[in-house]
């Protein structure tokens, strides 16, 4: 193979590089990036468990600050769970009853230690 063929076979693989690197990136799982997005917002909520509650619609992600400190990301959450939770007269037992245990969770900050 001369110079110039090789050449041309690199250019060619090269050309498909891009295209591989994108291909790959559509078939990388979402909750990997979940880790990587910017924090959500959360308000605080009267609570002797949650300090704050936040939710991402588009994600489906109700994310979770408890008294300890500690805040945590529960995936696939509905709306419904979520504007539940915030009705909730209290909201450390909605939580028990309805979100631990039931929804994939991600440890976001781990809590504080005192």
């Amino acid at each position: 193979m001369n110079i110039q063929s090789r050449a041309c076979e690199i250019t060619r693989h090269s050309f498909f590089l891009p295209i591989l690197a994108g291909i790959l990136l559509l078939l990388t799982p979402t909750v990997c990036l979940t880790a990587e997005r910017d924090e959500i917002q959360r308000r605080p909520v009267q609570s002797t468990v949650i300090a704050s509650v936040g939710y991402e619609a588009k994600g489906r992600i109700l994310e979770l600050e408890f008294q300890s400190g500690a805040i945590y990301r529960y995936i696939d959450v509905t709306e419904d769970i979520f504007r539940r939770l915030l009705a909730a007269e209290s909201k450390g037992q909605f939580f028990g009853a309805n979100i631990r245990n039931k929804f994939r969770s991600e440890l976001v900050k781990p809590r504080a230690i005192k």
